[in-house]
């Protein structure tokens, strides 16, 4: 498979398509015009973040001569609060947006690696540590009541739950689904959308009369309780987690508007018995 990459310089030609509707909305992504500082970045936080270790998250320049493995990085935003960003980095963009929208759940990522880091050694990611960086990476949230839907996504029945259920995508409420970017491996990749685009859904069971609130209430509300929800062991593992073709979800891709992208099955393939 060939490696992805994207735009090597700065743009935000792609930001019209719906998937960056709500990044849009919350911090005018689409109006940046340069790469953002890593002071920048800061300012986009909601209020002063803390880590679980009480210390304060500030984004801070990675030095060229910086290669942080995985492990390192985790232990250095635990121990310091200081999460090292490299400049003209889409991937640490995302992120930092990430942390933007969803401040309880990152810190509560970092900590369970950290610890997981500490029981466990450095030299083989554990079961917990692979599915953190996985839902990290690539995480969606669903927050609906109708299980009628999320059964069809968990068995692969595209058709059924993105066109023949299609108005309840994004309806506010008890019958309504909708959906919400957490990876920011999601977002570098949606800077140049391919069919094979796929991230992990997590389901809230919460009612998408959410949706009828602001913008900013409803992060700080899913925030709030995703991260009761990892820090409940929902994450142990990855069996908690489903793929989600990402660009099939309705008001997300222009081209699923039409029936007919959900007919290739190289894309949205059936499950395996």
């Amino acid at each position: 498979m060939k490696k992805f990459s994207t735009f090597t310089h700065w743009t935000t030609e792609f930001a019209n398509q719906g998937v960056f509707d709500d990044i849009n909305r919350l911090t005018a992504f689409d109006e940046w015009h340069k790469w953002p500082s890593p002071k920048a970045l800061q300012s986009l936080l909601p209020y002063e973040v803390k880590n679980l270790n009480n210390k304060t998250i500030e984004f801070v320049p990675q030095r060229p001569d910086e290669d942080f493995s995985a492990v390192a990085y985790e232990e250095v935003v635990y121990q310091s609060g200081q999460v090292p960003t490299r400049s003209e980095s889409w991937h640490d963009i995302f992120g930092a947006i990430t942390w933007s929208l969803f401040p309880k759940t990152k810190a509560v990522l970092n900590k369970l690696h950290h610890d997981d880091i500490q029981t466990n050694g450095k030299s083989q990611r554990s079961k917990l540590r692979n599915a953190l960086t996985l839902f990290d990476e690539c995480g969606v949230i669903l927050v609906t009541k109708n299980k009628g839907i999320t059964d069809l996504l968990a068995n692969h029945q595209w058709h059924e739950a993105f066109v023949e259920r299609r108005s309840n995508w994004f309806q506010a409420g008890e019958e309504g689904v909708c959906a919400y970017v957490f990876g920011h491996a999601n977002y570098e990749m949606l800077t140049k959308p391919f069919d094979g685009l796929t991230g992990k859904w997590l389901h809230i069971d919460m009612s998408a009369e959410l949706s009828s609130l602001p913008l900013n209430v409803q992060y700080r509300m899913i925030d709030e309780k995703l991260a009761d929800k990892v820090l409940s062991g929902v994450l142990n593992d990855n069996s908690q987690l489903s793929p989600l073709p990402l660009l099939g979800v309705p008001r997300w891709y222009d081209k699923n508007e039409d029936a007919d992208y959900y007919k290739n099955t190289d894309y949205f393939r059936p499950k395996r018995n």
